[in-house]
């Protein structure tokens, strides 16, 4: 029998963390637990939509004032980014949780052009099987699944329009 080496490391793997069976049950706005694809997609739908409609509102309310009386607008909707700003980073940390990253690496949506490729990954990455080291996985309620393939239509449609315009506008002043 071989003599037992007190400084040895353990033999045994423990990074594979086994699903318990158990569902993320987390609100979208805590920071803790995990967010889909899908979910996020979703979610940051619909932060869309409350911030267009936030700019709306400010935006026919600054048409109607005097030009004078205008530069107050201008911290009142810095103030709007930064309310939409929070869910915006509590969203990214979900969804760094769901590929098994921390959430620290949410501080790269504060650097210019990295934050454009952290978006990318954010958006195009798997998400971890089963449970990870932050939480069991989330299951993506049935209108997160049709508000984010929503959203893929809206990012496609993005993506593709500037080169339909700029090939019609091609068409148009060629003829």
């Amino acid at each position: 029998m071989e003599p037992m080496n007190p400084y040895q490391a353990p033999a045994a793997d423990v990074s594979a963390i086994p699903n318990q069976g158990g569902f993320d049950e987390s609100g979208p706005f805590s920071p803790s637990g995990r967010f889909g694809r899908l979910s996020y997609i979703a979610w940051g739908m619909l932060m869309g939509f409350a911030m267009w409609g936030v700019m709306l509102v400010f935006g026919g309310g600054m048409a109607a004032m005097r030009p004078e009386n205008l530069t107050a607008m201008g911290p009142l909707l810095i103030v709007v980014q930064l309310v939409v700003l929070v869910p915006t980073i509590l969203f990214a940390i979900r969804r760094l949780h769901d590929i098994n990253a921390a959430g620290w690496w949410s501080l790269l949506f504060l650097v210019p052009i990295v934050n454009f490729f952290f978006i990318l990954v954010l958006l195009f990455k798997a998400g971890s099987e089963g449970a990870n080291r932050f939480a069991a996985p989330r299951v993506t309620r049935g209108w997160e699944k049709v508000l984010g393939f929503i959203g893929i239509g809206v990012i496609v449609l993005l993506l593709v329009m500037p080169f339909v315009l700029w090939f019609a506008n091609t068409l148009i002043s060629s003829s």
